[in-house]
């Protein structure tokens, strides 16, 4: 199981996502345009010196993405999904994709894939992108322990 982040907008939460990918040992795929520069200090910051012990790629755009990736098994973490994510083996997903900070992810891809979702309380709008990325990587880690 890898992560995929389509269009991150936050410097310091693509940061955080690469050192949880070094501590995770889970690959990570960041889908371009970005909202940022990724020099910028809020991610060299949040990765420190993670970034080369992260299993990270950078993709020019989904269709890039998808050309390589077309015939493997994608789940969207999307707070429009309705299946708990945790009721899911994730690892039996290639890829799990999250959305762009502001807006998620859009509905031409949300149509194509089974959509899981983190538990919110109702008047929740969403959990922050590097959070929701820690807590299902640990999840999947978690499911593949207890196997």
């Amino acid at each position: 199981m890898e992560i995929v982040v389509y269009q991150p907008e936050i410097a310091g939460n693509v940061g955080a996502i690469i050192r949880l990918s070094a501590n995770s040992g889970i690959p990570v795929n960041f889908i371009k345009p970005f909202g940022f520069n990724m020099q910028e200090n809020k991610i060299r910051r949040a990765g420190l010196d993670y970034q080369d012990l992260a299993f990270v790629n950078n993709f020019e755009s989904w269709n890039e993405f998808f050309k390589i990736n077309k015939n493997k098994s994608i789940a969207c973490l999307t707070s429009k999904g309705e299946k708990e994510y945790w009721n899911e083996d994730l690892n039996n997903f290639d890829f799990l994709l999250f959305g762009p900070e502001s807006v998620g992810l859009p509905d031409k891809l949300r149509e194509q894939y089974e959509n899981l979702t983190i538990p919110m309380k109702n008047k929740s709008r969403s959990i922050n992108l590097a959070n929701s990325v820690g807590i299902v990587m640990f999840e999947s880690i978690r499911q593949a322990n207890v196997k």
